[in-house]
C-alpha cells in the first residue's frame, strides 16, 4: 500500500506537528491543556489518517491490481478487510503508539496515560476502515481528497466524541467503561459492514 518511506511517516508527523501546535498557540495553562488534550490529539488522528487515505487504492488502480481483485474468485470484501487492517497498522496504529507520548505536551497526569492508549487503539481500526469506503468512491479520481472528507467526516463524528470525552471523564474521576464499549461496538460493525461497503463501491466506481 504505502511504495515509499515519505507516505509512511507523513500522517506520524503530520499528527504529532497539529498536536504540537495547540499548546503553543494557548496560554501555558495546565487545567486548559487538560481540557483539550484529549479532543486535540484525536482531531489530529482523524486529519493524519485522512492525508493517507487518498492513496490508499491509487497505485493499486494505476497499475491495474485493482481490476484483477474484482475478477478473482477469492472474496472481494475479505482482501478489503485485509487492506484496510494494512492502512491501519501503517498509519493507526503508529498514532496509538505515539499519542501518549504527548501526555507532556498537555499536561495530562501519567495515571491517565491508559486513556490516550485504549481508546485509539479501539478507534483508529475504524477510522482506516470507514475511510477506506470514502477512498474507494474517489478512487478514480486524480484529487479525490476534499471528496473523501465530505463522505467520510460525517461518519467519524462518533469516534471523535466517544474517544475524545474519555480523557475528561478521566480527569473527573469518572468511568470510562461506556465510551470504550461504543468504541468497541464501532469497531465491530465496521470489520463487519465495511468490508462489503469498500467492495460495492469498488465496483461501482471502477466497472
Amino acid at each position: 500500500m504505502f511504495r515509499n518511506t515519505s507516505s509512511l511517516i507523513q500522517p506520524l508527523v503530520f499528527f504529532i506537528i497539529i498536536a504540537l501546535l495547540f499548546p503553543f498557540s494557548l496560554p501555558a495553562e495546565g487545567e486548559l491543556l487538560q481540557r483539550i488534550g484529549g479532543g486535540v490529539i484525536w482531531v489530529s488522528a482523524v486529519l493524519a489518517t485522512m492525508l493517507s487515505l487518498e492513496s490508499m487504492f491509487h497505485s493499486d488502480y494505476q497499475d491495474g491490481t485493482l481490476e484483477q481483485m474484482l475478477i478473482h474468485p477469492r472474496s472481494l470484501p475479505l482482501a478489503m478487510l485485509g487492506k484496510a487492517l494494512a492502512h491501519w497498522t501503517a498509519t493507526g496504529l503508529l498514532l496509538t503508539l505515539f499519542s501518549p507520548l504527548l501526555c507532556v505536551t498537555f499536561n495530562i497526569p501519567s495515571e491517565q496515560i491508559w486513556v490516550l492508549f485504549a481508546g485509539p487503539l479501539l478507534g483508529t481500526p475504524s477510522l482506516s476502515l470507514i475511510g477506506a469506503t470514502g477512498a474507494a468512491l474517489t478512487v478514480t479520481l486524480r484529487r479525490g481528497g476534499v471528496l473523501i472528507a465530505i463522505v467520510i467526516l460525517p461518519l467519524y463524528i462518533p469516534i471523535l466524541i466517544f474517544g475524545a470525552g474519555m480523557l475528561t471523564q478521566t480527569a473527573q474521576g469518572l468511568e470510562v467503561a461506556s465510551q470504550l464499549y461504543a468504541l468497541a461496538a464501532i469497531l465491530a460493525l465496521s470489520i463487519t459492514l465495511a468490508p462489503f461497503a469498500i467492495a460495492g463501491a469498488l465496483r461501482v466506481t471502477i466497472n
